[in-house]
């Protein structure tokens, strides 16, 4: 893997980075359940349906597995930048995200990026069940200075100790959280295309 840099390959989570899983989830929340979120400005957001933790996994799993996955709207800008990254500068992408262990909303998410982002931009997929630690795929990588794209900070951290280089996207959620070790945080996708061609050397 010590070659993926030159490569051209990006690393990406896909909720909250590629995808508004976010907005998805709490209009899903509404129609299906009649449950409103009080408070949509932190990551763990359980508390803000007044639910345990326990609870709360139990919906997150029944969304993250029911057909709606495959239809979330894109994240801001990420589809006209990715596209550009993708045609413009040669980079493909490598998707590491908490979604569900099933095959089957495993093919809607990649149905979901096909239709929104486009074919042959997206060459591999890795899964881990919702929530998980992505620390062990990301080793795989190790060393290899790939960017990697998150909003969890710890998943972000995990990128920089196997070597490779982190970015966290900007969400209310993560505003507060001590980002230390000189990851970036950047809040539209157009500010991480400009990032990576500047630490790339390109135009």
């Amino acid at each position: 893997m010590k070659n993926l840099m030159r490569e051209k390959i990006i690393l990406v989570d896909c909720d909250g980075v590629l995808l508004d899983w976010k907005f998805a989830f709490q209009t899903w929340m509404e129609t299906h359940h009649n449950l409103t979120c009080n408070d949509s400005d932190q990551y763990e957001i359980a508390g803000s349906y007044d639910m345990s933790a326990e609870d709360f996994e139990s919906y997150v799993i029944e969304f993250n597995n029911s057909a709606v996955i495959g239809f979330l709207p894109p994240l801001r800008d990420a589809v006209y930048y990715l596209k550009r990254l993708h045609e413009r500068h040669g980079f493909q992408f490598h998707c590491i995200t908490a979604l569900s262990n099933h095959r089957h909303p495993q093919m809607l998410r990649e149905k979901n990026l096909e239709y929104l982002f486009g074919k042959n931009i997206f060459t591999k997929f890795i899964y881990q069940d919702t929530g998980r630690s992505k620390l062990k795929d990301l080793a795989e990588y190790s060393d290899t200075k790939c960017f990697w794209i998150e909003d969890k900070i710890e998943n972000a951290m995990d990128g920089l100790k196997v070597g490779l280089d982190p970015i966290i996207i900007a969400h209310d959620y993560n505003n507060d959280l001590d980002v230390t070790d000189g990851i970036p945080r950047l809040w539209k996708w157009k500010h991480i295309y400009n990032y990576i061609l500047n630490e790339i050397g390109e135009e």
